[in-house]
């Protein structure tokens, strides 16, 4: 009966190994807000984000806005349940632009936790918790700086 439970007990850890994702030198390609998100494991644990995005506003009877943005983060990622990863990191985001003809730049800093659920084996959606981020810009020759506490966004990404 003992060699029964463990063949047992080591039959379940092989097939848990075997359903575990497997992250390394996956590609996904996905929006978040109203970025374009690359995202690139390289280990089962360890990926990278770059992201990009534009914007343009027109108001009636007022000069237009843009700005375009873009980021880098990295993030740590282990899988706590069977196809969901538990991921914490940090990004960091710059972006330039005109509002009504006043040029402005910035940068933040925003680390998060979050989770990404695998709906198929190319196609997952995620959560991100930006607990503390910390932002700079520059408008007009005058500093502003803000710290934002809570900030959430929903995601998706089609991986290769």
């Amino acid at each position: 009966m003992k060699k029964l439970t463990a063949l047992v007990a080591l039959l379940i850890g092989l097939a848990g190994m075997a359903a575990a994702l497997e992250m390394t030198d996956r590609v996904g390609v996905g929006l978040r807000a109203d970025f374009l998100t690359v995202r690139r494991f390289v280990s089962n644990n360890f990926a990278f984000d770059v992201t990009g995005g534009y914007s343009k506003f027109t108001t009636a009877g007022l000069a237009d806005s843009d700005q375009s943005s873009y980021g880098f983060g990295c993030f740590y990622a282990n899988e706590v349940y069977p196809n969901t990863l538990l991921e914490i990191g940090a990004g960091l985001q710059g972006w330039s632009g005109s509002d009504k003809g006043t040029p402005y730049t910035g940068l933040s800093i925003n680390p998060f936790v979050g989770a990404e659920h695998f709906v198929s084996d190319h196609f997952a959606v995620d959560f991100k918790v930006f607990f503390a981020a910390y932002s700079s810009q520059i408008e007009a020759g005058t500093r502003s700086t803000n710290f934002t506490f809570l900030n959430g966004n929903l995601g998706a990404h089609v991986y290769f």
